[in-house]
């Protein structure tokens, strides 16, 4: 959750979302996430605010559920394929990424595509947010910028060479103070790069 929470959200494999407590690390409570066959969840993002959070499943469906009084607010089938990655921008805006290769902008409030970000010709697993820039990474080992969260933004993206980054990109971090970007890999790689 975000700071300065001290509960933890996890997910089960029956679609309930759990909350724990850091401090006394026990169960506080659980809600529901789905309504019938949605399959798995494949990711959990959390908004700023810590009053929503967004679920998406194998299946493909995404679910927003407001934690303060646990009504599941809405639940679509945004993309054609699994969804990958999600990630809160603001303003009751975030973003998701699946296995049909596209990036997309989605408003909470009515469910509704706001518009697709373009650039990456793959799919994209992982994203991260530096102020209004959209950075992406893929299991191809290629990082991605976006300009802005914004239908024109400008798109670039570099290959990690094999020589400086070995296996395949799992997990991506930004610090914040000094841009540089924390990459981790499938055979346990740390690197940081500028």
């Amino acid at each position: 959750m975000a700071p300065p929470s001290t509960q933890l959200v996890a997910a089960t494999t029956d679609a309930t979302l759990r909350f724990i407590d850091l401090r006394t690390c026990s169960y506080t409570h659980e809600f529901k996430v789905s309504m019938g066959g949605a399959g798995l969840v494949r990711c959990i993002d959390t908004s700023g605010d810590g009053h929503l959070v967004t679920v998406a499943h194998s299946s493909g469906v995404i679910s927003v559920l407001d934690i303060r009084t646990g009504h599941l607010l809405s639940t679509w089938k945004p993309h054609e394929g699994e969804v990958l990655c999600m990630k809160w921008y603001k303003d009751g805006t975030f973003i998701s990424s699946a296995l049909d290769q596209t990036v997309s902008v989605w408003n909470v409030d009515d469910s509704k595509l706001k518009f697709t970000l373009r650039g990456p010709t793959e799919p994209v697993h992982l994203i991260s947010l530096y102020g209004d820039e959209v950075i992406t990474g893929t299991t191809a080992n290629r990082i991605g910028v976006h300009t802005s969260v914004s239908p024109t933004a400008s798109f670039s993206s570099v290959r990690l060479r094999s020589d400086t980054f070995r296996g395949v990109l799992t997990t991506m971090a930004i610090l914040p103070l000094n841009r540089l970007l924390l990459l981790g890999a499938d055979n346990g790689t740390i690197r940081l790069l500028c």
